[in-house]
């Protein structure tokens, strides 16, 4: 637990450094201006704090593989935690739905149990690489996110609330059009369209203020940030703020961000968004954000490993960031977002999660990653 990194581009908060870096008992002790003749040599390679991931859903993914097709929770989270690792993500805030009306099966109370408490297992017995923690997104529509959610709070992993509604017409879902025309090619009726959106209106109506007041009293008890998700207008991310909001959690609107960033809250924003050149949704783009100055961290959302990749995209056109400002996005800004202060930077007395990238033909690649100091890929 006592040794060199050397020979590196070291990307710091403010300037990329080619040197070493000086491990000791999971602590960045120093860092070089200069390569060591002694020490790992890392080829001229990149070295990045570990990537800090507030949202992925990745981990309900290895839960039910397919419809009706459960897996071992622990072993679920062990096979998670091998794929986030592999793509430099050192720790992770796996986000699981509560009160979801969805029809998912992991998504379901008492699996929503098994999948938490297997997980918190794998990392007790020391079967888990990254640091993992539960962000539990709060389905404020939903009849049972109350009582759901007070069964689940006490899992010694949770660490993250966010905030959200689903109602079809606002949000994330207020192209209704784009959304109609998947019901129907999902061979709703129109009767059964109006139903739902019927629904969901009431559920909205009798449910939002009530379990936003709920979340809101929970996150200042037991201590927890709360995010902001999917907001669209000012009066959204005004609501969310008064409900103790750090950030902004995929803002669909210029409107949204706008307000979120009057209101000191961080702005968040899915990788997937950023790669794809676009939101699956119609709502805003990553790119466009970026460019009003309106972004400041990226979450992997839906696909892991665009969290290494945005980082490079926004260092070229027609960003044009610095690597360290892009690499931030990624690390310092996400632990900044939700209090985790011994993370998310290269400097001495922090802990050493750290990540070797090689860029291959224009592809980030992980090479080496270690967490706290430990060797884990």
């Amino acid at each position: 637990m006592d040794y060199v990194l050397t020979n590196a581009e070291i990307v710091t908060p403010d300037e990329v450094i080619r040197g070493a870096i000086h491990v000791r008992d999971g602590r960045i002790v120093d860092i070089s201006s200069s390569p060591t003749r002694t020490g790992e040599d890392c080829e001229g390679d990149y070295l990045t704090p570990g990537l800090i991931d507030l949202h992925t859903d990745n981990l309900e993914k290895h839960f039910f593989p397919r419809p009706n097709i459960g897996w071992d929770p622990v072993s679920a989270a062990i096979i998670h935690d091998g794929f986030c690792l592999s793509l430099g993500v050192t720790t992770v805030f796996d986000a699981l739905s509560v009160g979801s009306f969805a029809k998912k099966e992991s998504r379901q109370a008492d699996n929503l149990i098994r999948l938490a408490e297997g997980t918190a297992h794998a990392k007790a017995i020391g079967a888990l690489k990254s640091d993992h923690f539960l962000h539990w997104r709060c389905e404020l529509s939903a009849d049972d996110l109350e009582p759901t959610l007070d069964r689940l709070i006490g899992n010694p992993l949770t660490a993250l609330l966010s905030l959200m509604d689903h109602t079809p017409g606002q949000r994330q879902y207020r192209n209704i059009d784009r959304h109609l025309v998947m019901w129907r090619e999902a061979g709703m009726t129109d009767a059964d369209i109006d139903q739902k959106l019927a629904t969901g209106k009431e559920r909205q109506a009798a449910n939002v203020g009530r379990n936003r007041a709920y979340v809101a009293a929970l996150a200042n008890e037991k201590l927890l940030p709360v995010l902001a998700h999917d907001d669209e207008t000012a009066e959204h991310v005004e609501a969310a703020r008064a409900a103790g909001a750090v950030a902004a959690e995929f803002p669909v609107t210029v409107e949204a961000a706008r307000r979120s960033r009057e209101l000191g809250m961080m702005i968040v924003m899915g990788g997937p968004n950023l790669v794809r050149g676009g939101s699956y949704s119609g709502n805003v783009g990553v790119a466009e954000l970026a460019k009003l100055d309106l972004l400041d961290a990226i979450a992997s959302d839906y696909v892991p490993r665009s969290m290494i990749e945005c980082p490079f995209l926004l260092t070229g056109g027609p960003f044009n960031w610095s690597l360290p400002k892009a690499i931030a996005t990624v690390t310092a800004n996400p632990a900044k977002a939700v209090g985790l202060h011994d993370r998310g930077r290269i400097a001495p007395g922090l802990r050493a999660d750290l990540i070797r990238i090689r860029p291959v033909q224009g592809h980030p690649v992980l090479a080496a990653a270690w967490v706290e100091g430990r060797r884990a890929a």
